[in-house]
Parts: C-alpha cells; sequence; structure tokens
C-alpha cells in the first residue's frame, strides 16, 4: 500500500514537472477570468449574468429546457415546449451539445444563470490550456512561453466578441487538439488523436466544426510542404489516412449529423445565393483591428464591422520578427505568409466569406471564423519568440518600431474602432515594455523574475482587452424575480390537467418563454425553427421575423386560441366572455381559455387550397374559418372610423382586402396620428397596427409597443366609452404607408366554427412529445389539420395503417382521412437517424479494429521541420 502511494505521488510529481508550464497556464487563466468576473461583477463574483442578445432570447432558455429535460428523464429528439413543436435534436445540436453543458447537472434549478457563467469561463481557461499543449507538443518545447500565448490565445477579440455565443467557444477549445492530431498524421502516422477531436467538435457544434474542417486540409497541406518530404507515394499515403481519418470523425457522429443535415432545408439558417463580389473593409482598417482593447465587433450593423482578431500586441511584435529572421526557414515564412494572406483575403472578400460560413450570408454575426486566424496568428507568433536567440538589436527595434507606427497611425487616421484614449496609452505602454524584456532577453538578461514579470503582464493584457469592451450590467435578481411565480401558476395547471394543451404568455421575457419556464407554447426564436411556420404565423397575427421567430406578444383572437390549442394563458388579465381568471399571484395572472380544441381536427378539403396574404392576419384567420368549415361565415366585423386626428389618410379601407396598405401624412407636431373608432358593440376590439415610422400605439392611453416590422394582432379588451382613441406614434413625420384594422368578433359564427372543431377533434388518450394516440370521429369524409409543423420524422397510422402525410399552407402536417371513428396514432422519429446510427456504429468498428492493421510505413519518420 505505502508502494503504491509512493508510486502514485512519483508519477503525479513527474506529470507536473514535465507539464508545469500547462499546469501555470490553467492556473493563470482561471485567474484571469477570475479578475475580469470581479471587475464586471459576473457570477459567482457578484450578481451580474453573461445572458445577452441571443443568449438571452436562444440559448439561455433552452439550456434550462436540456437541463429539465436530463433531470427528468425526458427525450432529447423533439419538443412541444417551442415553436408549437420542434425537433429538439436540432436545437440541441446546433445550440446545446457542448460537451461541458454536463456542468448544468451540478448546479440547482435556481443557480443555473450562475452555472452559465462557470461554463463560459471554464471553456476559455481550457481554450488557453489546449493551445498550451498544442504548442508544447508541436514544437517540442517546454517553457513559459507556452503559458504566453496559451493566454493570448483564449482572451482574444474573438472571445471578447462572441463570449455570449456559448457554443461557438468550443471552437477555441478543440481547435487546437485538432490540429495537434494532424501533426500526428503526418509525423506518427497516429490518426486517433485527430479522430476523437474532430468528432467531438462535429457533435458539440457542427457549424463551428465544418469551419474547423476547412482549415484542417489547409493546416494538412501547410504541414506537407514544411515536412519537405514531396515524395509522391509519402504524400498519397499521408493524404489517404488524412481524409480516412476525416471521414471516419463524421461518420462517427452521423447518427446525429445525418438527420440534422436532412432537416436543414426547412430552416432559414442553410443555404442562400453567392453575393454580388466586393470587399468588405479597408486594408488598413483590418490591420488596425488587431490592437488590442479596439472595440469588438458583434453586429454586422456596428459603425466599423471587422474581424475580431486580437491576440495581443506581443503576438504582433514576434509576428514581425518571423520575417526578420535569417535563422527561420524560408518554408516557414512562406507558408505563414500564405496563411495569413488567406485568411485576409477570405474576410475582405465577401464570396469566400460566404463560403466559410456554410454557402450562407451569416444573420448579423459577421466573421464567426476569426478564432482560427487568431490560432494563426499564436502559432507563427510562438515560433518565432521560441528563435529569438536568432534577432539582434536593430531588428528588434524595427518591429517595435513597425507596431508602435501602427499604433500612431490609428490615432492620426481617426481609426473609428479605438473609441478610448486609454487603448492607445496602454498600447504604448505595453510595447516599451516588451521592447525593454526583449532587449534584455536577446542579451541573455532574464531570469525567473523577468518571466514572471512578464506572464503579469501579459496577463493585464488580456484583462485590460476584455474589460475594455465589456459593460456587464444584467442583473440575476431581476432576471429570475418572476421565475418562482410563473412556475407556480404552471405547476397549479399541471397538477390539474394533464391533456395535451399549450399555454402563453401575453408579456414575454425571453422569446423563448417556454423552454425558460417549462411549458408547451406556440413562441419561439430559434435558427432552426422551421421557416415556413415563422412566416405562416406572422401572417396569422403573431410578431415575429418571418425567419425564425414568431411569438405571442398580446391576447390574439378566440379563432387563433382555438385553432392551436390554447388553454391557458398568463400574464395580463383581460375582461372577455372567452376567458376566466381562475388563479393568480404577486407577478401574475393565469386565465382559462373556455373554447380550447385539440392537437389536430377534421377540415374541409377546401382547406387544402388555403394561401394565406401579407399584412393582413384578420382576412388569413378568416378564410381559415371558412376554408375549414365550408362556411360563408365572415367572422369578422369592422369597426368603424369615425374620426382621423393629427393626420391625413389616404384610400382608407376596413373591409377584408388583399389591399392592406394605404397612405398617411403626419400634421401632428408630436408625430402622432389618432384613429377614433366607434364602439358600438361594446364588445372586445381586436387591432392589428403597423406600418412605416411607426414606433408604438395608445389605446385610451395604454402603451402598446412595436419592434420594426414585426406586427401583432392584440385584443384591447372591452370598453364602455362610445370611443375609443388608438394615438399611433411615428418616429419621424415623413409621409409613408400603415396598416390599421380593427374588427369585433362576431359569436355566432365563432360558435358555429368552435362546434365544428369541437364535434370533430382528435381526443388525444395517451401521449408523449414523440408518439400521440387518440381516437376521432369524423362527421364526413375529409383531412386531419395538425397544429404540429410539417416534418418528415412524423408518420401516421389511422386504425394501425400508416397513411401519407401532406403540408397545410406549406406549413403544418395533415392527412386524409374517411368518415366515421377511427384510431389515430402520429409517431415521430428523425428522418436519416437510424442510418446515422448504422454509419456511425461502422465507422467507431473501422476506427477500433480495421485503421490499426493498416500499414501506414511507419519506419524512417522524418523530425518534423516545424520543431524548435
Amino acid at each position: 500500500m505505502v508502494n503504491n502511494m509512493r508510486d502514485l505521488k512519483n508519477k503525479l510529481n513527474n506529470f507536473i514537472k514535465n507539464n508545469r508550464w500547462i499546469c501555470v497556464t490553467f492556473i493563470l487563466s482561471f485567474i484571469i477570468m477570475c479578475i475580469i468576473y470581479t471587475l464586471q461583477k459576473i457570477a459567482p463574483f457578484g450578481n451580474n449574468s453573461m445572458l445577452d442578445v441571443d443568449f438571452f432570447h436562444q440559448y439561455g432558455p433552452l439550456l434550462n429546457e436540456l437541463r429539465d429535460r436530463i433531470v427528468s428523464g425526458e427525450n432529447l429528439l423533439y419538443s412541444f415546449n417551442t415553436g408549437g413543436g420542434i425537433p429538439f435534436y436540432r436545437n440541441f445540436l446546433n445550440y446545446l451539445s457542448s460537451p461541458f453543458n454536463i456542468i448544468l447537472l451540478f448546479f440547482k434549478k435556481e443557480n443555473i444563470v450562475m452555472a452559465y457563467s462557470v461554463i463560459i469561463g471554464l471553456k476559455i481557461v481550457f481554450a488557453s490550456t489546449t493551445m498550451s499543449y498544442y504548442l508544447k507538443k508541436v514544437f517540442n518545447k517546454n517553457t513559459f512561453l507556452i503559458s504566453i500565448f496559451g493566454i493570448l490565445y483564449a482572451f482574444c477579440g474573438y472571445f471578447c466578441a462572441f463570449y455570449w455565443n456559448i457554443m461557438w467557444l468550443d471552437g477555441l477549445v478543440f481547435l487546437p487538439i485538432i490540429m495537434y492530431g494532424i501533426n500526428k498524421i503526418i509525423n506518427d502516422n497516429k490518426p486517433y488523436t485527430y479522430i476523437i477531436s474532430l468528432s467531438v467538435m462535429l457533435f458539440a457544434n457542427y457549424f463551428i466544426g465544418y469551419m474547423i474542417c476547412i482549415f484542417a486540409v489547409l493546416y494538412f497541406i501547410g504541414c506537407l510542404i514544411i515536412k519537405g518530404n514531396y515524395n509522391v507515394k509519402y504524400i498519397l499515403r499521408k493524404t489517404i489516412l488524412f481524409f480516412l481519418s476525416s471521414l471516419l470523425a463524421g461518420g462517427i457522429c452521423a447518427f446525429a449529423l445525418l438527420p440534422l443535415f436532412i432537416s436543414l432545408y426547412s430552416i432559414s439558417a442553410t443555404g442562400g445565393s453567392l453575393p454580388v463580389f466586393t470587399f468588405n473593409f479597408k486594408v488598413l482598417d483590418f490591420i488596425f483591428n488587431h490592437i488590442t482593447g479596439v472595440s469588438r465587433t458583434v453586429f454586422a450593423s456596428d459603425p466599423l464591422p471587422l474581424p475580431n482578431v486580437y491576440s495581443g500586441l506581443f503576438t504582433l511584435v514576434m509576428l514581425v520578427l518571423l520575417f526578420l529572421n535569417k535563422k527561420i526557414n524560408i518554408k516557414i515564412k512562406i507558408v505563414s505568409a500564405i496563411c495569413l494572406l488567406v485568411f485576409f483575403f477570405s474576410f475582405n472578400i465577401n464570396i469566400i466569406d460566404f463560403m466559410w460560413h456554410a454557402f450562407h450570408v451569416p444573420n448579423d454575426l459577421p466573421y464567426r471564423y476569426s478564432f482560427i486566424y487568431v490560432f494563426c496568428l499564436v502559432a507563427i507568433g510562438y515560433y518565432s519568440a521560441a528563435k529569438l536567440k536568432y534577432v539582434g538589436n536593430i531588428k528588434v527595434s524595427i518591429a517595435f518600431a513597425l507596431i508602435l507606427l501602427m499604433v500612431f497611425l490609428s490615432s492620426k487616421l481617426n481609426f473609428k474602432n479605438i473609441t478610448d484614449d486609454k487603448v492607445l496609452l496602454c498600447s504604448i505602454l505595453l510595447l516599451i515594455y516588451y521592447l525593454i524584456y526583449l532587449f534584455i532577453k536577446i542579451n541573455k538578461y532574464t531570469n525567473r523574475i523577468g518571466k514572471i514579470l512578464l506572464l503579469i503582464v501579459i496577463s493585464f493584457e488580456a484583462v485590460f482587452g476584455i474589460n475594455s469592451n465589456w459593460d456587464i450590467n444584467h442583473d440575476i435578481d431581476t432576471f429570475m424575480s418572476d421565475k418562482k411565480d410563473y412556475q407556480d401558476l404552471i405547476n397549479y395547471v399541471k397538477e390539474s390537467d394533464n391533456d395535451l394543451y399549450r399555454i402563453e404568455k401575453t408579456n414575454y421575457k425571453t422569446l423563448n418563454d417556454a423552454a425558460w419556464y417549462d411549458y408547451y407554447g406556440i413562441s419561439t426564436f430559434s435558427s432552426m425553427a422551421y421557416e415556413s411556420v415563422a412566416d405562416f404565423q406572422r401572417k396569422i397575427g403573431l410578431s415575429g421575423n418571418t425567419i425564425n421567430s414568431y411569438y405571442y406578444n398580446k391576447y390574439n383572437t378566440p379563432v387563433y386560441n382555438t385553432m392551436f390549442n390554447i388553454r391557458y394563458i398568463l400574464g395580463d388579465a383581460l375582461e372577455s366572455d372567452y376567458y376566466e381568471l381562475i388563479n393568480s399571484n404577486n407577478t401574475a395572472n393565469l386565465m382559462s381559455y373556455k373554447y380550447p380544441s385539440s392537437i389536430a381536427y377534421l377540415a374541409d378539403n377546401k382547406l387544402k387550397k388555403w394561401n394565406l396574404i401579407s399584412y393582413n392576419p384578420f382576412y388569413n384567420q378568416s378564410e381559415f374559418v371558412r376554408l375549414l368549415t365550408n362556411s360563408k361565415d365572415d367572422i369578422f366585423t369592422p369597426v368603424k372610423v369615425s374620426d382621423v386626428i393629427g393626420g391625413t389618410i389616404n384610400d382608407l379601407s376596413f373591409k377584408n382586402s388583399t389591399n392592406s396598405e394605404f397612405n398617411y401624412s403626419v400634421n401632428d407636431p408630436n408625430n402622432e396620428i389618432t384613429f377614433v373608432l366607434n364602439n358600438e358593440s361594446k364588445d372586445n376590439v381586436y387591432l392589428y397596427v403597423g406600418g412605416s415610422n411607426l414606433s408604438s400605439f395608445y389605446v385610451n392611453d395604454i402603451y402598446y409597443p412595436l419592434t420594426s416590422d414585426e406586427y401583432y394582432i392584440v385584443d384591447i379588451g372591452k370598453y364602455d366609452e362610445d370611443k375609443i382613441n388608438v394615438k399611433l406614434k411615428f418616429s419621424s413625420a415623413d409621409d409613408s404607408y400603415l396598416y390599421f384594422y380593427a374588427y369585433n368578433l362576431d359569436k355566432d359564427a365563432f360558435n358555429n366554427y368552435y362546434k365544428h372543431i369541437n364535434d370533430n377533434k382528435l381526443n388525444v388518450e395517451t401521449y408523449n412529445e414523440t408518439y400521440i394516440n387518440g381516437s376521432i370521429n369524423a362527421n364526413k369524409k375529409g383531412f386531419v389539420f395538425t397544429t404540429i409543423a410539417y416534418d418528415d420524422g412524423w408518420s401516421v397510422l389511422i386504425d394501425g395503417k400508416k397513411v401519407k402525410t401532406f403540408k397545410i399552407a406549406d406549413s403544418y402536417l395533415a392527412f386524409d382521412i374517411s368518415k366515421g371513428k377511427h384510431k389515430v396514432e402520429l409517431r415521430y422519429y428523425p428522418k436519416g437517424m437510424k442510418t446515422g446510427l448504422i454509419i456511425s456504429l461502422l465507422s467507431v468498428i473501422l476506427t477500433i479494429f480495421l485503421l490499426p492493421k493498416l500499414n501506414w510505413n511507419k519506419k524512417n519518420i522524418k523530425k518534423d521541420e516545424f520543431s524548435v
């Protein structure tokens, strides 16, 4: 026992000794991250969260849903929580499949926002560590320089800009290991590091994995050139092993990637036409953006959108010295120059940039592969630093002068991404320190204290670069303030009602509230949402962008609620004959909708020809009712406008017409136009208001916001007054166009509509999110309209026999049915997953059993020319 303990201690000591600088990188990066979190008061060192932009609306709520599903043992294939039903594996593979997310399980549900901060922090700590490991293994040196450049790699401009894109950070972590795996293939004919790390990356995030695959080919070619063995047989063998290993890595992930790729045709985030050739930026602007602390580019709409490429001023000095160092092989200089130029042209030429982004114009977040360029900068900078003994004072002075000139020029030419003089001052001071260090270094006066000081200064630069850009002030308590109250109301519903139904909210916190609070809802914001459904929901009256988001903003019409089986509504109370208040607390009310339906119901065959129009949701809803029931009822009656105050309206009409647009002129000095409605019915009024320059509207002083082009139907409730004032607020007085609809609901027509659905609905007997079993008693031949988005993964059995499915309005799942009572089953299993599982199994078998038996000519392996 004593001997075993001694052996274990010796092994641990040897490990630490052999990897001491990698351990230093890990510890120092952890300290840097803690300092940044402390300065920004980020949990657990404060009460701020890192939830921002899409992390707030998408990744955060979806990570919460992932944790809920794992803890409760629910499936990861399909979810009714968001979008009315979306394959969960798509969201999982796009946002949630990072192995780091296992950390969520170590946090209580009420502390999940803190878990997000921990995950981000650990990813960056591991990114610096894997980079240090790469530098140590590839360059065969174990010096403090691997810590220097590991830190500069992780705390780069890419992380500064895209920290909230939590799923992209895995690329920073795994890229160095994947590239080291390529070196292992070339030097040792050992492909396992490459295969395993690439397969993990492809699973963690296939989009970033795709970009890494492109670079892997370029890196492989570069390594072969540097290797210097141009024997055709040798190159062919290495190429075959590399591409076979790449195929096996992809094959191992086929169980996940194949069904995903098959389904991507239905979303907006893939494909696109080739853009018209253009340059994206000026050369000098790109060069200046390498200065630490420059303003980060987050959106393409930023004042000066550039790739986020800074990785430390020390790296830039080393980059210049690489080309001044006569002792560095010319092949390395050429390959390095080509590498940098390839990325420059990739960033600057929009067509090449389009290809890097999987032949798709990125949605407002540009240059998502810039971390790969940072990797190249850091690797080249490290190699140059390792060869410092071959340069003299003059060349160091030249390198310093060039970088200092770049800093001064950025100021002289008013570079827009430097908005604070502190950035320039700090850059000059850092350069002076690096110059002094290099003079001491090349004259062999450095000691342990000098190394420690350099590590401290590099750490300061890392903190400075991030902290100059971050202003994180999203209070966790504010974000969590209503979580328990809403959860209590939702749990109240679930305990008393086990049927299959939907819940919605009238005041959203995130655009994926159903994932955050855990209920079946319609609203969603996800790149994996069905594009056709997003367009459909926008046309039927929800807020949304017609691409990847739609959300239930305020109370919609009873027609919509019945159509999509919304049984409960959380949020504001509403006086209406169609709702009943059943519970409330300090935060919200729980309203029961009195006319729910089912997940599916009988429709007349005329509905197969249903075509929706834009900007007239009342017309679309009316057409749905008429075609569904084969009736001529007009379910909405227009509310008359008695007066228009503050402006001039041309061609105003309140009839159901495809021509919903009319022109307006604003005469009011406050840029307001008020529509005065005749409230003869004293019943609920439904509005749809939108138009150019319209920023919001008021109904008798009750405020309703508008976001860009995302208009929505709103039930404004009942008013006892004879007149209702709807005041429109415009951002400018420019003449433009406007949409304005005001309607009451015809109760008799609605009752007929509801009776048809209720008499012919699918009565669900048993269900989960991938299986629905029930019966329907169709009073005539027709088809069953389901409120489930069409997906090839859904199959339908009627009385035990599989039937053909089809789309309605290019969006929703439907199937024909004959008159009479029938047993109906709906089953979901992703198309292509079985084939993918077979490919994955074969790939694993080939990797484990066949690959080692192949003769890769392991004799006479030449030492890598890249070694230092």
